[in-house]
């Protein structure tokens, strides 16, 4: 199935999804993390505007997602300006098709805004695969872990430490409840990570944030950690799993994040560039 066959409620699912990811994100945090990278959250139209004045990310987390109805230039209007109330100095629009208005060139330029990475996004149902291996141990694990989880995810996205860093990362909240977090381990050392969302209003898993250091790279340790999560939503009963990653550009320089998904049996629902807001 290509993605223009896929039917549009498959994407509003996982737009709606990783909006609602985001939201508890900013949510979840502790108070004085919040009160240290300057986050919060705010309803915009039928999406979420996520601010994180100090992002460690360079602006990752700073993103309007989520929408499922045509955007308007209001809209776009109410966002810049909460990102300049909140000091806020850059965000991603995150689009899909058909909700990008017919003359979004104009309000582009009217607004600043250019055109960046392209995300693509994905659907399926929450079935781990038979043939996920690694000789890698993969194991749930709790907050004891939080530090080590944000040390994995720095050292995967490149990332420099910081108490922001930390703060991100690190939440508490991401190891129980409708979170979980899994690790993969080679002996006792942890050179993967993966966090899921369950979202019950949405019968549906958000498959959010997973790295893998260098040296255990091309040893199965993603795919595994997709299956474990798969397989305890599966178990909470939910139906639907959700996921986004970078779209692959070049095929001499591959995504296997992308290959994946595929693999695991989600489905691409579409491909949505950003599109960047700098202060």
């Amino acid at each position: 199935m290509s993605s223009t066959d896929v039917d549009p409620e498959w994407s509003d699912r996982a737009e709606r999804a990783e909006a609602a990811a985001f939201r508890r994100m900013i949510e979840d945090l502790p108070g004085e993390a919040r009160e240290l990278v300057g986050a919060s959250v705010a309803q915009v139209a039928d999406g979420v505007h996520t601010r994180v004045a100090h992002d460690p990310m360079g602006g990752y987390w700073n993103k309007a997602l989520g929408f499922c109805e045509p955007v308007t230039e209001e809209t776009v209007a109410e966002v810049v300006s909460g990102n300049r109330e909140c000091g806020v100095s850059a965000l991603a629009f995150a689009l899909q098709p058909r909700v990008v208005p017919g003359d979004w060139s104009a309000i582009g330029e009217r607004h600043g805004l250019t055109r960046g990475a392209v995300m693509v996004k994905f659907l399926g149902p929450a079935e781990p695969p038979a043939d996920a291996t690694t000789d890698l141990r993969v194991e749930r694990v709790g907050v004891a872990h939080a530090r080590t989880f944000a040390e994995v995810m720095a050292d995967g996205f490149g990332v420099g430490w910081s108490a922001e860093t930390e703060a991100m990362f690190a939440m508490t909240a991401g190891f129980d409840g409708d979170w979980a977090t899994y690790a993969a381990f080679d002996d006792d050392r942890v050179v993967g990570v993966a966090r899921m969302l369950v979202l019950p209003d949405l019968d549906t898993v958000a498959l959010f944030g997973a790295a893998t250091l260098a040296e255990a790279r091309g040893r199965g340790a993603q795919t595994a950690l997709m299956a474990a999560r798969l397989a305890e939503a599966r178990d909470r009963g939910i139906t639907w799993a959700a996921a986004d990653t970078w779209a692959e550009q070049l095929p001499d320089h591959p995504n296997p994040s992308q290959h994946n998904m595929v693999r695991i049996g989600l489905t691409e629902v579409h491909r949505r560039p950003h599109w960047v807001w700098r202060g």
